[in-house]
């Protein structure tokens, strides 16, 4: 009954949520100014957002094929593409249940897949707090702190991997032993980050003409969007939580929130038709070119 109770009040705070920020995003835009601005989008700059995007999935893809047993890239992109159109859509992070759900049907373990899920997860979060920090020290003008941060961040992920000895568990051992070297956690790291630039950038090609943000602004503002998506409560489909990092930095730095709002709209607009058209194509190719190798 308590549990009943929680998933209801945890449903209600996400619509809540989402209706609290579709009325704000009237009351202050308009859906007539937002269908102004939608005009202003340059197609070109939306093909190439859509490219980088779908990099994005490609270098999420090498990181499973990494740590995981499976070694065939179809099978793991389609794994990618699926766990993130239901992560970004289920609420409460429920998606990420797809996850173990798919490894299951491919006879990987529970615990093969639990101890990668979580690396992984380690190495999202520390790429995105390296490339969070290093923008906003950009933003700053700190520009060499900003690289150095960047390079010194796979050296917490040594930390941890030695700190973990105190788990006592003999599959977190061979794992570090086989999948975590150093050359792996350089790797893993470097295809993190570059997961969240080509992520970013594409974010930031999609916005319309007559929101000038400048790169760096919309990398940081990206970012901090994509920080939201660790909290434990979020509106439907991300929305109202996500809008509220990215367009809440922005008005920090000193944007008007007019554009700051309508430039989170288009953004995670963008990310969920873009993550919801991979998922699509993964789905609908998947006889042709997702079959298992001969």
């Amino acid at each position: 009954m308590k549990k009943k109770l929680v998933k209801l009040f945890e449903i209600s705070v996400s619509i809540g949520i989402t209706a609290g920020f579709l009325y704000l995003f009237y009351a202050v835009i308009g859906f007539e100014k937002f269908a102004q601005f939608f005009r202003q989008i340059n197609p070109v700059n939306v093909i190439v957002a859509f490219f980088l995007y779908f990099l994005s999935y490609i270098t999420r893809t090498l990181r499973w094929k990494l740590t995981l047993s499976i070694k065939d890239f179809r099978k793991l992109f389609r794994i990618t593409a699926f766990n993130t159109v239901f992560n970004i859509f289920l609420p409460f992070r429920t998606g990420e249940l797809s996850f173990f759900y798919m490894l299951k049907k491919e006879n990987i373990p529970f615990s093969e897949s639990a101890i990668t899920f979580f690396t992984v997860r380690i190495f999202d979060a520390i790429s995105l707090f390296s490339v969070f920090g290093a923008a906003l020290l950009f933003l700053k003008g700190f520009y060499l702190y900003a690289f150095l941060l960047i390079i010194v961040m796979p050296i917490s992920a040594v930390i941890l991997k030695h700190l973990s000895s105190v788990i006592n568990y003999k599959k977190l051992e061979e794992f570090k032993k086989s999948k975590l070297s150093l050359r792996n956690i350089t790797v893993l790291y470097g295809l993190s980050v570059l997961t969240f630039f080509l992520k970013f950038s594409s974010f930031y090609l999609v916005l319309p003409a007559g929101i000038d943000l400048g790169f760096v602004r919309a990398f940081f503002a990206a970012s901090a969007g994509d920080v939201t998506t660790i909290l434990p409560i979020h509106g439907i489909a991300g929305i109202g939580t996500y809008e509220g990092g990215y367009a809440g930095v922005l008005i920090l730095l000193g944007i008007d929130k007019e554009r700051a709002l309508l430039a989170s709209v288009f953004v995670h607009i963008f990310m969920l038709t873009g993550a919801a058209v991979i998922a699509a194509l993964a789905y609908l190719l998947k006889p042709i070119y997702f079959q298992k190798p001969d």
